[in-house]
């Protein structure tokens, strides 16, 4: 795989369509903030395309059309892709670990809330980077989808409320994942098929 520069990209709706839930959204996140990577089996007319940010990809295309060896990129990431991929990314990887996730689909219009009384919700500004670097390790993908706590801080994206622990709540369509027990044998009922290698 190559990295491709965001202006060397192809017509990405056939790969990524617009408005995909959950981790299927980092294309538009990409889009949107800059932070994360883009890949291609090839620049011109390309058979296999990737999303790469904050250890976690997503991989679409045709996986007859790529080597084993150009996955090396995707060590040790979160890797969500159709159950097709599965032989080339167990060929490339001496683990795979299949992850078992639930996404909920909102189908109703979101209900306005109100806050509750003495709370204050404020974005997050730079001074707040260093409470955003001291979130646990497994709170650290909500910034590091933004390119490390000083860019989330400064990307008037997140907010915090003052009468609650600092976890911000990132606006764009770069929700992330948290990881569930894994099974043995993948499930490949589903269109993807996220796994950890």
């Amino acid at each position: 795989m190559i990295e491709l520069p965001p202006s060397r990209l192809p017509i990405l709706a056939p790969w990524f369509p617009a408005g995909a839930p959950g981790v299927a959204a980092f294309a538009e996140h990409l889009l949107a903030t800059g932070n994360g990577r883009w890949w291609a089996d090839r620049a011109v007319g390309p058979r296999v395309m990737a999303v790469s940010c904050a250890e976690h990809v997503l991989l679409r295309g045709d996986p007859q059309a790529l080597p084993t060896t150009s996955l090396a990129p995707f060590a040790s990431s979160y890797i969500e892709a159709s159950a097709r991929f599965v032989p080339s990314l167990s060929a490339a990887f001496t683990r795979l670990d299949p992850w078992e996730r639930m996404l909920y689909v909102r189908q109703t219009a979101p209900v306005r809330t109100r806050h509750a009384r003495g709370v204050t919700v404020r974005r997050l500004a730079a001074e707040d980077a260093p409470a955003l670097a001291a979130l646990r390790s497994e709170a650290s993908w909500i910034h590091a989808t933004w390119g490390g706590p000083l860019a989330l801080a400064d990307s008037r994206a997140a907010f915090r409320g003052a009468a609650s622990s600092l976890w911000p709540v990132p606006t764009s369509a770069g929700a992330a994942t948290k990881t569930s027990p894994s099974s043995p044998t993948p499930n490949t009922s589903g269109s993807t098929l996220p796994l950890r290698v």
